[in-house]
């Protein structure tokens, strides 16, 4: 019987069988001195000797050197051997969505659906500066004019992860409230409490960035206590469902992330035709106006789509 069979109620311990099958574990510098030919798996508690702490190790077949499990190689899904071609991933994954809008004929308010309040109004914009396409949303210069811009697209299941981003500039930093993310609310209506993941401003409340979720039941909203500004902005919102106490993250730039816990939504979907929105308003009789650059979703889709 060969000391590495597994065992049976008749087998007899010994030393040599039970160090080829049982995990050892040590400094990286004891496991480097130990002979390989009497051992099958190691873990390093301390790095040396070549070994690295926390690593698993197995012995190669020559029984004369270590192999790092813990890091892995290349990775380029072109056949089985490599974790599997790409289109067996696309073909086992369908309800995966990256939804770009970043592209010419996506930056063209034409495209999306528009809802105006008094002088609000959306233009296609051209930086004068740098040529960089955006959509413009301007309030108009009476107070609680606004102006919103919505993305249709198929649905987005809550129960599943999602990252939102987005790039923006706003003209001012005063009198003024903004909403951007997934089933936003337009920011003329009352917080509802239909499922949403929405960042927002409101400088009645001050001048920093807030994360807004609901589930349909409750909506709360938590301050990141990140100032916004008149330079140009990085947005991203995280959704993970899916962990043991589901969250929602924020990320304003490269400032800290705002991690939300309450009132995440975790089941359901999206609302039709308010998969992204975008919605401006003053609060004084003064012209507001943001700038998008672009967005971009991934999600997993709610509608029937296999």
């Amino acid at each position: 019987m060969s000391l590495t069979d597994s065992w049976t109620q008749g087998t007899p311990g010994s030393s040599s069988r039970i160090n080829k099958q049982l995990i050892i574990s040590d400094t990286g510098t004891n496991l480097a001195a130990l002979n390989k030919a009497n051992i099958r798996a190691v873990r390093c508690t301390a790095t040396g000797s070549g070994l690295t702490v926390n690593h698993f190790y197995i012995v190669n077949a020559a029984l004369d050197a270590f192999i790092d499990v813990s890091a892995s190689g290349s990775h380029t899904h072109t056949s089985s051997a490599d974790g599997g071609s790409l289109i067996d991933i696309f073909e086992s994954n369908p309800k995966f969505m990256d939804l770009a809008l970043t592209k010419t004929d996506e930056l063209d308010k034409a495209k999306w659906i528009e809802t105006l309040v008094t002088t609000g109004t959306t233009a296609n914009d051209t930086d004068g500066t740098t040529g960089e396409r955006s959509l413009k949303l301007l309030t108009g210069a009476t107070s609680g004019g606004a102006a919103t811009l919505g993305y249709p697209h198929l649905r987005l299941g809550f129960a599943n992860r999602v990252i939102y981003q987005t790039k923006l500039r706003f003209s001012a930093t005063t009198a003024l409230a903004f909403h951007t993310g997934i089933d936003c609310d337009n920011v003329t209506a009352a917080d509802s409490n239909n499922r949403k993941l929405q960042a927002e401003i409101c400088t009645v409340t001050n001048n920093n960035w807030w994360l807004r979720t609901a589930d349909n039941t409750t909506s709360t909203g938590s301050d990141t206590g990140i100032a916004f500004s008149t330079t140009r902005s990085g947005i991203k919102i995280v959704h993970k469902p899916d962990l043991g106490t589901p969250e929602t993250d924020l990320y304003i730039d490269a400032g800290t992330v705002l991690v939300k816990t309450t009132n995440i939504p975790v089941s359901s979907s999206s609302t039709d035709n308010n998969l992204i929105k975008h919605s401006l308003k003053n609060s004084a009789a003064a012209d507001k106006n943001l700038f998008m650059y672009g967005c971009r979703l991934r999600y997993t889709i709610a509608d029937d789509w296999v």
